[in-house]
């Protein structure tokens, strides 16, 4: 990616890849939440003046930071499924190395562009580049 970039979809054969970066742990979280919603509803970033809005509670702990953003992306699909909304920003209340809790804002749709089915922890490694000094990840989502 070039530049700071926050989030590429990148279109596969057997489902879509997110390549996501951030300055921080948490802005890479925010991130891929910005490009999971961009991927489920391309238009939900305009759409959140005109639409009822929609909020959820979200706490996760876990085994690492990289389960941690998986579990977190598939939390943010449930509760998108769950409330017929699209989530595209969070505050977090408290983020660590194996935890987070928040709340999740969107706005709530009839439907969904694209369906996400599961988030897969195959390829998740979240890194910081030496050269950018981001942190990176791949995420595959299971369409």
């Amino acid at each position: 990616m070039a530049a700071h970039k926050k989030f590429e979809i990148i279109p596969e054969d057997i489902g879509v890849r997110m390549r996501v970066q951030g300055k921080t742990c948490r802005e890479l979280f925010r991130n891929a939440l910005a490009g999971l919603a961009a991927y489920m509803k391309p238009d939900a970033a305009s759409l959140s003046k005109s639409r009822q809005q929609a909020k959820e509670e979200i706490s996760i702990e876990t085994v690492d930071l990289n389960s941690l953003l998986v579990d977190f992306l598939s939390g943010v699909i449930g509760y998108a499924d769950g409330r017929g909304a699209v989530f595209t920003g969070i505050t977090f209340k408290k983020f660590g190395e194996n935890f987070l809790s928040g709340e999740l804002n969107g706005v709530v749709t009839d439907q969904f562009d694209n369906e996400v089915s599961a988030v897969s922890y195959s390829d998740v490694d979240i890194r910081k580049n030496p050269k950018t000094r981001l942190y990176e990840a791949i995420v595959t989502f299971e369409v």
